[in-house]
């Protein structure tokens, strides 16, 4: 008779999660393509930033992959930390993850009605305090600079419009 081993799992949740995020870079990296090109002749099109964005994401995949992988091979090499803490690492990890895409659907439902520097303040702050709770000074001094450079990269070096939202209002 064999002896009964435990079934190696090669893929844990970070690996998975960056094979996924390929796939869906990649998908939209070609719808994005397939998309109705402006008639308007423009230095850089409105395609690039997302593009760009998006062969990041790939990159970044592609680092996060090999890294998890590295860390599962050197996990099974030392056997000394309990799969009940893995368990529980894990399941941090997903909720982190799901409360990451949570705010990034909201970030995409108010950015036309609240307006790019509010929304873009509120998801960055949102998202700081996920991986640092408390860090309100920091996390403010941060966002607000940035997204104010951001805006105004697009708005007047690109000349591509963001949603101004309650801020048109407000303007003269």
């Amino acid at each position: 008779m064999k002896n009964p081993e435990k079934r190696k799992i090669v893929f844990n949740f970070d690996s998975i999660l960056a094979l996924a995020s390929i796939a869906v870079a990649i998908g939209l990296i070609i719808y994005q393509y397939n998309m109705p090109r402006s008639t308007v002749r423009q230095a850089l099109g409105p395609s690039f930033v997302p593009i760009a964005i998006l062969i990041a994401l790939i990159f970044t995949s592609i680092a996060l992959f090999f890294k998890s992988i590295q860390a599962k091979g050197q996990a099974d090499a030392a056997v000394s930390a309990p799969a009940e803490a893995d368990a529980k690492i894990s399941a941090k990890q997903k909720k982190v993850t799901i409360l990451v895409l949570v705010g990034l659907l909201v970030y995409a439902a108010i950015l036309t009605p609240v307006g790019f520097v509010i929304s873009t303040i509120a998801c960055i702050n949102y998202q700081a305090q996920l991986f640092e709770k408390g860090k309100w000074v920091r996390n403010l001094s941060v966002s607000v600079p940035f997204s104010l450079l951001v805006y105004y990269v697009f708005v007047y070096l690109l000349e591509i419009s963001l949603p101004a939202g309650i801020l048109e209002i407000l303007a003269p």
